[in-house]
């Protein structure tokens, strides 16, 4: 089992007084990195406007700008668009890639707020289309396939230094889920009609049958979205472990094109891609 611990204490590899200063994003941005024995160093700030770090990879130079998100000063009470807020951190990590056009640049981000979920398909409707047009399999258990249109931030013409943009997330499996899960799909192989309150009805069951437990609490991940429009692409083998992803755009469509090892694992034995 790979685990990495949130508040695992790793030895950092900065001075002390700039430690102090660092963000929970990018504390954990770097016991990602040190969990997958990849070199990497803080680049110093500076009057020039830099990203956050460098990661040596085989012959690659790979620039990281790391951002998160706190809960918004105003907190929406009816429906929104978290879109705009993506957009500002891609447009902020841009002034940071200016000087660093023959090198691997990649915009990672970490939210802490339920406002600002990084879920693929909103940042991927951020970055490449305000429209989004998917095929979502039933009950989600396989990948969705997306492809949007309208107004982009990363396009042929604009943003091309942008490598990737990296989800960083945590990552546990939830069992009383999955099992509810799949009571709900053998119910819909049946021919039975699904309720609106089915899902809630069988969680509440699952719970009184006392399944309970979480697995692989405490892991960070990856997922990988990579810019099919870069002038440099992101290294299809870095950012590979047993929990992480990588999306990438295929016949036009963005889908998932790699899965870890674990999660792998956990397809196999019958566990629906919207738990992976």
């Amino acid at each position: 089992m790979y685990v990495v611990p949130l508040e695992q204490n790793l030895e950092t590899r900065v001075e002390e007084p700039q430690a102090s200063l660092k963000t929970q994003s990018e504390s954990v941005f770097e016991q990602y990195l040190d969990s997958h024995n990849l070199k990497w160093s803080k680049i110093p700030e500076s009057a020039q406007k830099q990203p956050d770090y460098k990661v040596a990879h085989l012959s690659m130079t790979c620039m990281f700008e790391v951002k998160e998100f706190d809960d918004p000063q105003t907190k929406p009470v009816d429906g929104f668009s978290p879109c705009p807020a993506f957009r500002e951190k891609i447009r902020a990590a841009s002034k940071k890639f200016k000087h660093y056009r023959s090198d691997c640049c990649a915009l990672v981000l970490w939210s802490k707020s339920i406002y600002r979920a990084t879920i693929p398909e909103v940042v991927l409707s951020a970055a490449f289309g305000e429209k989004i047009y998917m095929n979502r399999p039933p009950l989600g258990a396989q990948p969705s396939i997306y492809h949007f249109s309208g107004r982009a931030e990363l396009r042929p013409d604009c943003n091309t230094r942008f490598s990737a943009i990296v989800v960083l997330a945590a990552y546990e499996l939830n069992h009383v889920r999955v099992e509810a899960w799949r009571r709900l799909n053998a119910k819909q192989e049946r021919g039975e009609p699904i309720e609106p309150f089915d899902q809630f009805n069988l969680l509440a069951q699952v719970e009184s049958e006392g399944i309970m437990g979480h697995s692989y609490q405490g892991t960070i991940r990856t997922i990988v979205l990579e810019n099919p429009y870069a002038k440099i692409p992101f290294p299809r083998d870095l950012f590979v472990g047993p929990f992480d992803q990588h999306w990438a755009m295929e016949s036009r469509c963005f889908q998932l094109s790699f899965m870890g090892s674990e999660l792998r694992r956990l397809k196999g034995d019958g566990v629906p891609f919207i738990f992976l």
